[in-house]
C-alpha cells in the first residue's frame, strides 16, 4: 500500500517540455507558480477547518506489519520507501531495523487487534536532504499516518501509537481556515521538531474532521514555504 498522492492546494500554470526552452531561466520563470483560486482538486473549495501538520523534509518511508492468521499470528515486519522501487539509505535501514523489531510491534498491536496495517512516516536527520542535520544528530523516523486493515486512523490514535512506539509524530500545528494556512506558510514560520532553528518545508493540511475522496483516500493537500 503506498501512501496517496497529495496535490498542493492550487493547481499550477505547467511544464515546458520544449527541451531547448527548458535550458533558459527566463523561459521556466514561473512555470510551476500556482493559479490562485483554482484548486489542484475542486473539493478542497467545500472544506472550511483544516487540521495542520508540520511537513518534514526527509524521505518517505512505510512500515509494514502482518501476521498470518493460519499460523497461528506470528508477527512479520518489512520496510519500504515511498515506492516500491524506492532505496532506503543503509544507516536509516539499519535505524528502523534496531527499533521496529518485532517485539516492539507486537506490544503495541497484539493478535486481537488487526492483522495487518502500514505506518506512514519520513525518515530525517544527517545524511537525508541538506537541510537533514537541522533536524537532529542521528538519523530516525517521525510518524505521520496509520492505516489499519483499511482505515485511516484518528489523529489522537496515530499519537498514542507513536507514544508506545517511543518515536516523534509530525508536530501538530492546529486547526486552520485555508485563508489562514495560506498566511501562515507566507510567514515562513520555524520548524518546530528542530535541534537548529530553520524554516519548515511546509505543512500537510487534512480535513477536519476527516473526509475522504470517492476512492477512499483521505482530502488532504500540502503547501511549502518555498512556493510563496
Amino acid at each position: 500500500m503506498e501512501y496517496p498522492k497529495i496535490h498542493s492546494l492550487y493547481k499550477r500554470h505547467g511544464w515546458y517540455f520544449d527541451q531547448d526552452k527548458k535550458k533558459s531561466p527566463d523561459y521556466q520563470k514561473g512555470r510551476q507558480s500556482f493559479i490562485v483560486g483554482d484548486y489542484a482538486e475542486p473539493e478542497f473549495g467545500n472544506i472550511k477547518r483544516w487540521r495542520i501538520d508540520e511537513k518534514i523534509d526527509g524521505t518517505n518511508i512505510r512500515i509494514f506489519w502482518d501476521r498470518d492468521v493460519a499460523m497461528d499470528g506470528p508477527l512479520n515486519v518489512r520496510f519500504g520507501g515511498r515506492t516500491k522501487d524506492a532505496q532506503i539509505p543503509c544507516h536509516l535501514l539499519e535505524y528502523l531495523q534496531n527499533h521496529f523489531t518485532k517485539e516492539r510491534l507486537e506490544a503495541v498491536f497484539p493478535f486481537d487487534t488487526a492483522t495487518r496495517g502500514v505506518l506512514f512516516g519520513e525518515g530525517y536527520g544527517p545524511k537525508i536532504q541538506a537541510c537533514g542535520g537541522n533536524y537532529r544528530k542521528e538519523c530516525g523516523f517521525i510518524l505521520f499516518d496509520v492505516n489499519i486493515g483499511g482505515w485511516w486512523l484518528k489523529r489522537e490514535d496515530v499519537k498514542s501509537i507513536a507514544d508506545q512506539l517511543l518515536i516523534p509524530m509530525v508536530p501538530d500545528l492546529g486547526i486552520m481556515t485555508e485563508e489562514e494556512v495560506v498566511e501562515f506558510v507566507k510567514s515562513k514560520p520555524l520548524s518546530q521538531c528542530s535541534i537548529t532553528p530553520h524554516v519548515m518545508e511546509g505543512v500537510m493540511c487534512r480535513s477536519e474532521p476527516l473526509m475522504l475522496f470517492r476512492n477512499g483516500k483521505p482530502i488532504q493537500f500540502k503547501l511549502k514555504c518555498k512556493e510563496f
